[in-house]
């Protein structure tokens, strides 16, 4: 949860040091199941206002790209 809470807060740096101790093949199933859990909320949010699973998926790509943009410029 801690790893999760550091992300939510822009804290990349601090949930990779979390992260750190922790061997790859962990690192790597952590890294799998947040992306599940978000992908699910997603769809599940886009499902209750009507949309469909794609829609959500798109808007979740696009936000993931705005972001790492964002952050390759500062």
């Amino acid at each position: 949860m801690a790893i999760v809470a550091a992300a939510l807060a822009d804290d990349g740096e601090g949930a990779a040091a979390l992260l750190e101790p922790l061997e790859t093949r962990d690192v790597c199933r952590v890294a799998v199941r947040l992306a599940a859990m978000a992908a699910h909320a997603l769809v599940a949010v886009a499902e209750e206002g009507g949309g469909g699973r794609e829609e959500a998926l798109a808007h979740w790509q696009a936000c993931i790209i705005a972001h790492e943009s964002r952050r390759d410029e500062e």
